[in-house]
């Protein structure tokens, strides 16, 4: 029998400001239960990675898990950077301190070889995603909503408001470039520009990026709080 399942996200109000986690777990046998917190001061990033730690605190047990985010600075943190922070003594590869090691120091320790890492887009229109988003930025805003916890599908399961096939289909953003010169992280919007920061600054990192997802991923790649309208 397949293992159960875990939709997680994380939000920030004014990215640092007040924060919230959002869980959605599947159970193999139609059962639901959701869970939500808060932070009073904390970061997006933090947020998701709370998120993940809390789904997997409650399937610690489960031999099989899978865990859907859309955040590939978890994902990626955990399954590729991780290892090669610990060995440069919890610093990145700009010799920088690896933000948030405290909760990749806890996820760590509650992950296990069982579990399976599952990027989802943000926003694409998958009901679980986004009902876990609504959760996270309730709790954020300090309004939590009533978390649901019974059989999928009942009337009271609150995924089944959402109209999904009313969403349009996901799209690709407009291709973007980001930098970190001396520690400064900035996105302008054409090679031209991006080229003239960075060009004979050494130590300059940069690459062309498209969704939110990769500004995130190379901030974090780099032990950079991504910007706040990435």
């Amino acid at each position: 029998m397949p293992g159960p399942i875990a939709y997680t996200d994380g939000a920030c109000l004014r990215n640092p400001g007040p924060g919230g986690w959002g869980v959605r777990l599947l159970y193999p046998d139609g059962t639901v239960c959701e869970l939500g917190g808060t932070a009073a001061a904390t970061t997006n990033n933090r947020m998701e990675l709370q998120a993940a730690i809390e789904a997997l605190r409650v399937l610690h047990s489960q031999p099989q898990v899978t865990i859907c985010t859309d955040s590939r600075y978890v994902i990626d943190g955990l399954t590729k950077w991780l290892p090669a922070w610990r060995r440069r003594g919890w610093r990145t590869a700009t010799n920088t301190p690896v933000k948030n090691r405290d909760l990749w120091m806890t996820l760590e320790r509650v992950s296990h070889s069982g579990v399976r890492w599952q990027h989802v887009r943000g926003h694409s229109g998958d009901p679980n995603n986004e009902r876990v988003d609504t959760i996270a930025r309730a709790c954020a805003a300090g309004r939590c909503p009533t978390l649901f916890c019974g059989q999928a599908g009942t009337p009271a399961d609150p995924v089944l408001a959402w109209p999904v096939t009313a969403l349009p289909a996901p799209t690709t953003g407009q291709a973007r470039y980001i930098s970190i010169v001396h520690g400064s992280v900035v996105i302008d919007p054409d090679w031209a520009t991006c080229a003239a920061r960075v060009r004979g600054v050494s130590g300059a990192q940069y690459r062309k990026v498209r969704t939110p997802e990769e500004v995130t991923a190379f901030c974090a790649a780099h032990g950079i709080e991504p910007p706040p309208d990435a």
